[in-house]
Order: structure tokens, then sequence, then C-alpha cells
């Protein structure tokens, strides 16, 4: 019970989000009716088919079906967890979260959060500090040609070669050390002594995408290895899923139309100081999958460029490999490939931000990329050497979801070793018709579908239904969870569709409820009440007819009781009456 959120508080801030604004911000929605609408970022979308609406605050993909409220969607497209989706929407509207009671704050991971903000800020701000007072870090910066403007729009820093020389040098109190050593951003080593892991290093914090330092990353000035190190994770920092820059990146440029993946720390410095300010490092030369999908949150086009030596040839086609199951008709990649032995840092010394600007714009398209690097060392006229190129490169172009650009490759490929496939188009047209029958026959919808499809999807219909008497020892299918979800109406007036699926996430039935908020009834809004009380009684007359078909049948075989003919009498005339 210590981490438990309590439901109201959920459902205020459910109240006082706009789905619409929230998605907004993160993918360009366009009004449509009442509606908004715009290409799913959940799969391979030709044509818009992700809806949000503002009224129902929940959102629904006519291709894929994925769909929820505001919490649901910061969990499939931040990949949160619901307790994080929680804190991105408490951090929003300036709320902190009221636990329920009984809680620990000092072991609840919202707490402990907080605190790691607060520390890492605060010493961030030491490291800062620090450099101005170090001659010889400062000098070492100004040597790699930072300017300092750069040094202060990056937030960059020094830690001392020794704890008690910072510790002395800044002032810092005994209580603010504790903290440190208590959250582990500082240690005690086998010596007793207290060490900062980052002592006698630049530092470069890293920061989330709301500014908040989260992490740092270290380089030496001396000849020490390793010659960078990154803080450990913590339970604001993971590594594999932040990227350097992005923060100072946004700050330019709201959705930028691309951004160059380079290394190192100083490489985004040092480009973003000659005026190529899209500029992001992915912490290390092996990219995740996890940092790819926060590209493409951020950009249609994303563009890396490592350094000119075998690791980085061997980490741009490994990149390749890792970003292919995320290309999509919008969503594409190219590559710069820097001469041998260069970096970013180096060129654009070298060649200055015009030359490098023309580097950017002759980056190699992920077709010619892909080929130039899966043809090396072999031989076309050797037909060993054409299977071993298709059998290499058709698993990497099949990973790839869009279909135009799978197969596009596939006749570069075909054409390449002699091999002309001229239906696929048409199989690919087969497939489509095949699979649009097989969820045409699964959404096919039921008279109970369509009830509570329609309730959930306008909770205010519960207000139409003056008693549920009636439905009291019906066998229908589904009346019970129609029962449940029309009692939740009554009992909250002011639910909307979202705020009723959040209601019942942990429940049983949550699954079924999800697909019927999708349900697509095909009636238009004015008809929307007659026919949700023509369903009711529909539903009430063949609750009806089965109790009268099994009266009739015990009649035949038993005979009925006086309570029984009175019974059958009775729901004879209703019959009549409802024609």
């Amino acid at each position: 019970m210590s981490e438990k959120i309590p439901k109201y508080f959920i459902n205020d801030l459910l109240c006082r989000t706009n789905i619409v604004d929230v998605i907004d911000s993160r993918i360009k929605l366009k009004k449509k009716g009442k509606n908004y609408q715009t290409h799913c970022p959940f799969h391979n979308d030709k044509t818009p088919s992700f809806t949000v609406s503002y009224e129902k605050q929940f959102y629904y993909c006519f291709g894929c079906n994925i769909h929820g409220n505001v919490i649901d969607f910061l969990i499939n497209y931040e990949h949160l967890n619901f307790v994080e989706s929680i804190e991105e929407l408490s951090f929003m509207h300036g709320l902190s979260i009221p636990f329920e009671k009984n809680f620990i704050p000092e072991k609840n991971d919202y707490f402990k959060k907080q605190k790691l903000y607060l520390l890492t800020n605060q010493i961030s701000k030491l490291y800062e500090k620090n450099l101005m007072l170090t001659s010889s870090a400062y000098d070492y910066l100004i040597h790699r040609g930072i300017s300092k403007s750069m040094i202060e729009f990056f937030c960059i820093g020094f830690s001392s070669f020794t704890w008690d020389l910072f510790f002395q040098k800044l002032h810092i109190k005994k209580e603010l050390e504790t903290d440190l050593l208590n959250n582990k951003i500082i240690s005690i080593n086998k010596k007793k002594k207290i060490y900062d892991p980052f002592q006698g290093r630049i530092t470069f914090p890293i920061h989330d995408k709301y500014g908040r330092t989260i992490g740092f990353g270290g380089r030496t000035i001396k000849e020490i290895l390793p010659k960078y190190i990154n803080s450990a994770e913590t339970n604001i920092f993971y590594k594999s899923k932040q990227i350097y820059g992005l923060y100072q990146v946004k700050k330019k440029h709201l959705k930028p139309k691309y951004l160059l993946v380079v290394e190192g720390y100083i490489d985004v410095i040092m480009l973003t100081q000659n005026k190529i300010d899209y500029v992001v490092s992915s912490l290390g030369t092996s990219i995740t999958k996890e940092q790819i999908k926060i590209l493409f949150r951020n950009t249609n086009t994303v563009i890396y460029c490592y350094d000119g030596d075998d690791a980085g040839r061997n980490a741009a086609w490994r990149t390749l490999k890792i970003t292919l199951p995320y290309i999509s008709d919008e969503k594409t990649i190219k590559f710069i490939m820097l001469p041998e032995n260069e970096d970013p840092d180096t060129i654009i010394k070298k060649e200055g931000s015009k030359n490098f600007q023309l580097r950017i714009k002759n980056a190699l398209t992920l077709s010619k990329f892909f080929f130039k690097n899966i043809l090396k060392g072999i031989d076309l006229s050797s037909s060993d050497d054409k299977f071993y190129l298709s059998a290499h490169a058709l698993p990497l172009i099949n990973s790839i979801p869009s279909d135009t650009i799978r197969i596009y490759l596939r006749q570069i490929l075909g054409r390449t070793i002699g091999i002309l496939d001229d239906y696929q188009f048409e199989k690919f047209l087969h497939q489509k018709t095949q699979k649009n029958k097989i969820l045409q026959y699964k959404n096919k919808p039921t008279l109970m579908r369509t009830l509570i499809g329609l309730l959930i999807q306008n909770p205010n219909l519960s207000n139409l239904v003056n008693s549920t008497k009636q439905f009291k020892n019906s066998k229908i299918k589904g009346i019970p969870i129609f029962l449940e979800i029309l009692k939740t109406c009554l009992e909250h007036p002011s639910f909307n569709t979202g705020q009723l699926l959040e209601f019942y996430r942990n429940s049983k039935i949550i699954h079924i409820l999800k697909t019927l908020s999708t349900l697509d009834h095909m009636i238009v809004e004015e008809k929307i009440q007659n026919v949700f009380l023509d369903l009711l009684k529909s539903v009430y007359k063949k609750d009806l007819e089965k109790r009268q078909e099994h009266l009739i049948s015990k009649e035949r075989i038993y005979g009925l009781t006086i309570n029984e003919k009175e019974e059958i009498w009775s729901i004879n005339k209703k019959l009549k009456n409802s024609e």
C-alpha cells in the first residue's frame, strides 16, 4: 500500500489534462470535424488513421487498433510505466503525488527521484562554478576551441582531482555531502576516503526533456583511461534511454527537420558552436532501440555521422541494422562518411561550417548506404556470392515495416543479383485484401457489444436508463458487464471515456472494455440516444423470448406451475405490447 496512488488523484489529473494538447505536443494533429487526426506513430501509416477525441479524452488508430486515454498514450509513446506516466502528468501540472496513508517517503520511488533531481542539479551547479575556479580545466576547453558561450549553454563543469579540494574550495555543507553519499553520487573508497567518480574530469550534464540534470558524462584532462565515463544508472538516469544535447536542440527547434547523431560530447558542442544546432549524441558508439524511438519521436530524418575509423564504420553499420525496424514512409535515415581518422570535431575545424553543411546535404541515403556496405567483398559473377548476398540482405530488408521501402530494396537486390520479381505488388495487394477481410470478420458487432460499446463511448447515456430491474435475472451474455459499467457511469456522471477506462485499468474486464471502446458503430451523433434506447428494448425483448422458450419447452415435458403459467401469460402480453 505504501506505493499506491489514490484513484481520486488520478481522476483529477485526467480532468486537468487535455489529451489533444499532450499528443499534439509530440505529434502534429490536424482538426477533422470534432476530432483530430494524424499518421499513427505506432505503425507504418500511409493515410492518417490515428484519431484523438477531445470529447472522450481518448485516442484510437483504425489501422493497428491501438487505443486508450492520455496515460496509455504516455505508456506506449514515451515507453513509461504506469507510475512514471502519472509522474509525467503531475509534473506538467505542477502537482505532487499524494500517496495513501502509511507510506514512507524515503522508501518511495517518487520521492527518491525528486531527491535525485535536486542533488544532481546541485552538484552540476558546483561543477560549473568549479570550472571557473580551475584554470587548467578552463584552459583545456578553450584550447579545444570551445567558446565561453557554449560552456554556459551546455552547463559544462569540472570536478577537482580530490574531493577534499572540491569540498573546501566550494564551501560545501556537510549536510549536502551526506545526501550525496546516501544517494551514491559520491562514494567512499577502501581507505575510507570520499571520492567523486568524475574527479579530475570535465563534466557534461545530461538533461531530460524538461531540462532537469539526470546524469553526467566526464572527460579526463590528463592521459587517464578510460578517456570518457558516464554516470552509473539510477532511478532517473538510464544510459540506453538518454540522448545528449536533445534538450538544447529543442530549445531552438521545437520540431527539428532532422537530427544529426555523433559520438562524442565535444562533437555535439563544436558543431553547435558552428551554427549546426541540431546535433545530439547517443552517449557512445552503440545506439539502442530506445534511443532510436526517441530520435524518431522528435524528427522524421536522422543523419548518423560517426568517426572515420574502423570503429566508427562498424558502428554505422550496426546502427543501420538496429534502425531498420523503425523505418517508415515518413521516417528515414542517412549517413555521413567522414575521411579516415577524422571526427566531427576535427573536420569542422579544418573545413568550416559551410563545407560540413555540404556533407550533410550529400549524406548517403538508406538504400545507398545499405548496398554500399552489404556489397563489400561480393563477387557478382559468382553464384555462391550471389546466394550469400541474398541470404544476408533479405532478412535485413524484411525487418523494415514499410511495404514500399521493403519492396523497393528487394527490387534493387533483385536487379543486383539478376533476378527480377514482377509479382511483389500483386502479392502485397492480395495480402492486404485478405487482412482487411479478417479484421472485418473479427470486429462484427453484436447486440450486446454495440450496447456496451455505445455506453463506454458515451457514458452520459446512463442517464437514459430509468431502471435495471428487468435485467436482474437476465441470462444474456454481457448483461453483468453492461450493468457494472452502467452503475459506474451513474456514480460518476462527469466521466468521459478516458476516465471510465482508467477506472477499470486493473480489472478483469479491462480488455473487453478497451476493445468495445474502439468499435465503429456507423451511427450519426444525433441518433445515438435513440439507437441506445432501441437496443435496450431489444435486449429486454430478447431476454423475454429466451424465458418464453424455456417455459414452453418445460410445459411440453413437465407441465407448468400456476405461477409459471401466469409468468408466461405476462411475457406474452409484454412481447405483444413491444411490437
